[in-house]
Formats: structure tokens, sequence, C-alpha cells
């Protein structure tokens, strides 16, 4: 038997463009003639067609070459510790799934409430496999996410005005209603997406040297009229996943006088696309169905201005300057000190002094042990909750996507007592909605699978696959307040994959 050849990879180098091509931008349009009222069963639907189509083609390939060429494509010696992983969990999910008491009754392998079952779980890593197997790195693959972002980033602008692409706003959901936007559907997927597509536009903006003018401006739309649609949607999540990530990577951007002359430039570009928010100013009038747009153009918009300016003037006067001391490892660590001493004296501060509401009120009271079902919007209620379903099934879970079997089954009183009557079928953290599915085990495979990742990313670090570190970071921060859902999570799941390629790009 041969080992594959370099005529033989190509091939399956072609599929791979393909499916991250579609995965990146046409997935994330697809919609149907239903619009907002069943976009999950939609993007179910088509994400199980696309990823169950490139498989099974590198299934046939992979046949063709074992039997009609005597080549083995697949050796032990390809896989490394984030593949084994993969498998791992995937195999975790197996043996969850058909050991779970709820088999017999509820459909697991689609699943019972976000339809996160056995059949996605496959597909989520069964791509990864092939895509981190079989594909090879392309620069290219970058400007998807900015240009994905900036398709999306119009569709919603378009309906933020007045108008209704794809027909998504049907039967009184009115164009003015902003809990629901682009084709992602709920501001709160929409804040885990952009999590992914804004992340690596600004990083690819502050981290690349070698990007050319027009692939600058790209990355730049893309920050601008993603922010513009961040400031409607006023996802807390999104902002604390971005700010903790901005934290993280803060001092390789402060280190270097070209990263920071471009953060300065990103940061105008953030603070313009507030200010555009503030000039359109719509407002919709219920009385005759119709949206109008008052612009406006006030001292605050003014102050956008000058602030704007100010930043693209240090931006250009820090271009000019050299220094470089990103790679001065006890200057980071004392970068990363100072900035755990600040966060430090924060809390002590929050500690201190009580607000009278918001954020800082809801801190205040948890750093006092005050764990009240309200803050979070309604997160303590589920955390507290999910915390005693554990024990339950604490190895194994009790099978992928049956949280809301044993939530409702538990809770349903209390869920009803605070207003009406839903089905909670996740605890709005994937970490904790993990562990009820497939118990200790899965989510300590999962978070080893996110650890060797980041791990290896570091160790052999190249601009590229810090873009996807950085992208797999925020993402991994906003899981803490979201959910996983197939509208956003395979896109994750491609990011991770992409990174791991990204590692064997000559830089």
């Amino acid at each position: 038997m041969k080992t594959l050849l370099t005529k033989e990879q190509k091939i399956l180098e072609v599929l791979a463009d393909i499916y991250i091509f579609i995965m990146i931008i046409i997935f994330p349009l697809i919609v149907d003639k239903t619009g907002f009222f069943h976009i999950l069963e939609c993007k179910w639907n088509a994400y199980v067609i696309i990823s169950s189509m490139y498989i099974v083609a590198n299934i046939l390939v992979l046949l063709y070459f074992l039997f009609f060429k005597k080549i083995i494509c697949l050796k032990k010696s390809n896989f490394l510790i984030v593949q084994w992983l993969a498998i791992g969990f995937w195999l975790i999910n197996i043996i969850s799934c058909f050991l779970s008491p709820f088999l017999k009754k509820y459909n697991l392998f689609i699943g019972v409430g976000r339809g996160e079952g056995l059949i996605v779980m496959s597909l989520y890593v069964i791509t990864f496999l092939c895509v981190s197997l079989f594909a090879k790195f392309k620069r290219r693959y970058i400007l998807y996410f900015s240009l994905s972002s900036i398709l999306l980033n119009l569709v919603a602008i378009l309906q933020y005005i007045g108008f209704n692409p794809f027909n998504m706003y049907q039967r009184g959901i009115g164009t003015h209603n902003v809990s629901f936007m682009t084709t992602i559907g709920n501001i709160d997927f929409i804040s885990a997406m952009y999590c992914i597509l804004l992340s690596i536009s600004i990083s690819a903006y502050i981290f690349l040297e070698d990007n050319k003018n027009w692939e600058k401006l790209v990355h730049i739309i893309s920050i601008l009229m993603g922010f513009f649609i961040i400031g409607i949607i006023n996802v807390q999540s999104g902002k604390v996943a971005f700010l903790g990530t901005l934290i993280i990577i803060l001092p390789f951007i402060v280190a270097n006088n070209k990263r920071l002359s471009r953060f300065l430039v990103v940061i105008s570009t953030i603070l313009m696309a507030y200010c555009i928010n503030i000039i359109i100013n719509p407002e919709y009038h219920y009385d005759i169905h119709q949206l109008n747009l008052y612009f406006q153009f006030n001292y605050i918009v003014v102050l956008f201005f000058i602030v704007c300016g100010v930043l693209i003037f240090l931006a250009r006067i820090l271009n000019k300057l050299e220094f470089d001391i990103s790679n001065n490892k006890k200057i980071i660590k004392y970068f990363y000190l100072g900035l755990t001493s600040m966060g430090v004296l924060c809390l002590i501060g929050v500690f201190f002094i009580k607000f009278k509401s918001g954020l800082l009120y809801e801190v205040h009271e948890l750093l006092h042990g005050h764990f009240n079902d309200e803050f979070g919007t309604y997160r303590i209620f589920l955390w507290k909750r999910t915390l005693n379903l554990i024990p339950q099934f604490p190895i194994l879970g009790s099978g992928p996507d049956t949280f809301a079997i044993r939530f409702m089954a538990k809770y349903s009183a209390d869920v009803a007592a605070i207003g009406p009557l839903t089905i909670n079928d996740t605890a709005a953290n994937v970490y904790l909605t993990m562990i009820v599915n497939v118990g200790i085990i899965g989510l300590l495979d999962y978070l080893f699978f996110l650890f060797f990742q980041i791990k290896r990313g570091v160790k052999h670090i190249n601009p590229y696959s810090a873009i996807f570190i950085i992208a797999l970071i925020c993402y991994a921060i906003q899981d803490f307040f979201n959910l996983s859902l197939v509208i956003v999570t395979p896109i994750f799941w491609l990011v991770m994959a992409l990174h791991h390629k990204s590692l064997e790009k000559q830089y």
C-alpha cells in the first residue's frame, strides 16, 4: 500500500475548499419562505444536507483511492491529540445517547430541545476531522469571514431602516422588531456569530502585516457595519466576550507600533459605527404602522467625530514610529501583571461600592453571595437549578440535547412562577448544558479539546493562527452566557479546524 500522493490530496483539498466557502459565505444566508418562524429547522436541514454531502464525498474519494489506487489516505500518524480528543467527544456522545434512559421515549438523534442531538454532534466532529486532515489553509479564508459579516450586516441594516429582505418578518413580526435580525434570528445568536466574524475581521486588520489595501478595506467595512448592528442589538454577552478577548490580547497590540496604530483605527471605526446609529435615529409609528428616519446631528455626534479624528491622527503618528517589544517575555509578563492588578482593584471597588442598578449592581451583589434569580436576565435562575441536575447522571449525562426533559420535569413550577410558562431547553451556558447532556467526562473532553488547540496554537503561532485563536477565545467566552445551536456552532467547529490548518502555513 502507498501513502497519499499530492495529486490525490488535491481532490480532498478541493472538496474542503468548496465546503469552507459554502459554510462561511452561503450557509449563514440560507433561509426559507417562513422567515424567522422556522429558521432553526431551516438551518438544521441545510447544515445536515451540506455537511453530509461533504462527508459522503470524502468517504467516496477515500474508498476509491483505497480499492482502485491502493493508496492509504489515513494513518494513525496523521492524527494529533486535538483530533483524538474530537473523536473521544464524539464517542462520549454516542455512548451517552445509547445509555440514556430517555432514548426509548424521545428522539435523541435529532434532539429534544434545540436539535443538538447525536446527528449534528456527529457532523460537527466528522467535518472538523475532514477539514483538519484534508484541507490546505489559504489566506482568502480569512477574507471569507469578513465578507460573510458584510453580507449579514447588509441584511440587518436594510431591516433596520424599514426594508424586509428575504421576507424574514412575517405575521406580526414587524420590521421595527430588532429582537430578530439578519438571517441568523435571535439577537443572542447574532451576537455569537459576530464573536466569530468580527473578532476575525479585527484581528486580521491588526495582526496581518501583508494585507493589501483592498483587504484592509474589506475588514474595516465589516467592523464598521458589524458594530453598527451590535449597537442596535445591545447583547451583553457579546460585549463581555469582546472586552474579555481584548484584555487578553492587549499586551501584544500596544507592544508594537504598527499594531497599535491599526488598533486605534479599529477603535475609531467602532466609534463611528455608534455615531452613525445616533445620526439615523429611526422611529416606528405604531398607529400608522410606518417606520421613519429622523436624522439628527447633535453635540454627541460632533464629539464622536472629534474623538475619531484624534484617534486617526494618533494612528498616523504611531505608524511612522518604530518599536516592537511584543517578543520581550518579561515586558509582556509585566503587562499581564498590570492588567490583572487593575482587574483585582476593579473587583474590590465593585465589592465595596453599591451600585443602584445595572451590570455593576449585579456583580456587587454576586460578590456578596446574593445570587438573585433575576440576575443576568435570569441566567442565575437557570444556573442554580442546573447545578442540582448534575448529580443524577454525573459521569455521561442523560444523552445529547436532553436538558429540556430534565429541567422542565423538575422546575416547570419555578418557570411558571416568574412569568408565562416557557420551555427552558438550555442553561444559557454551553458548559453547564453540556455537563447535563454528556456528563463530566464529556465536558472535560471538550475543555481539553479547546485547551490543546490554544496550547498548540500559542506554541507554533503565526499571524494566521493568531487570528483564529482570538476568534476561538472570543466565542468560548460568550459560550458562558449562550447556547449551542446549529445556526452558529458549525462555524465555530470550522474555525477550530482552520486554526489547526493555519499552523501548517509558512509565514
